[in-house]
């Protein structure tokens, strides 16, 4: 199933990637499992760090890597994420690096409109789509008794993850059909972009700091 599915999605034009984790902070979040689409209304999600009972779902995360790894250093796919700093960080530090990023959806709306209130996905797919999304909450809770993604059955963030990534492609081809309208892709593609991986490396790297 892992190899057919890196079959499909070499057949895409673009390909979005999306991670579920533990955490809001990327550089301390563990990775629960991966979602991925190249065509809108059909998705992906490999489950790599569910915990408990459904732990046996899991596919080794090795394993995963290996065969993700040529799709994604492929100068030949183009990728796509909301918010790509968080999701390629969190894969950069599971040991998959993700080459190629051509669209950030997040930071296209925040250039169309730099006062939007839309930026997170529910709320721009909402905005942009007309589509109500799940919110997290629904999967996780919240307070007290919040669990983490990775305590949550696999049943229940498979749906939730592959609309994540099919949402972000359905904005991500508005988005930039917008940002050509608008004579704003130059600064997008050649200067926002192309300063995400640096982003990350830098988050990574750190800062030395005398105390």
């Amino acid at each position: 199933a892992l190899e057919a599915m890196i079959a499909d999605l070499r057949r895409a034009e673009e390909v979005v990637v999306d991670v579920e984790s533990t955490s809001v902070d990327p550089m301390n979040a563990r990775l629960v499992g991966i979602a991925l689409a190249g065509a809108e209304g059909r998705a992906y999600y490999v489950p790599v760090g569910h915990q408990g009972e459904w732990a046996g779902s899991n596919l080794p995360l090795p394993q995963v890597v290996e065969a993700l790894k040529p799709l994604f250093q492929d100068p030949g796919v183009v990728t796509i994420a909301h918010n790509a700093n968080y999701d390629l960080t969190v894969l950069a530090e599971h040991g998959l690096e993700v080459g190629n990023l051509a669209c950030d959806t997040m930071i296209a709306e925040w250039l169309l409109n730099p006062a939007s209130h839309s930026l997170g996905l529910k709320a721009l797919a909402w905005s942009r789509l007309g589509i109500e999304m799940t919110p997290i909450e629904d999967l996780i809770g919240s307070g007290r008794k919040q669990l983490t993604m990775d305590l949550v059955p696999v049943d229940r963030v498979v749906p939730y993850a592959c609309a994540d990534a099919d949402m972000t492609l359905r904005l991500a081809r508005l988005l930039q059909d917008e940002l050509h309208e608008k004579a704003l892709w130059p600064l997008f593609a050649e200067v926002e972009m192309c300063l995400v991986p640096v982003v990350v490396d830098m988050q990574r790297a750190g800062v030395k700091l005398d105390a």
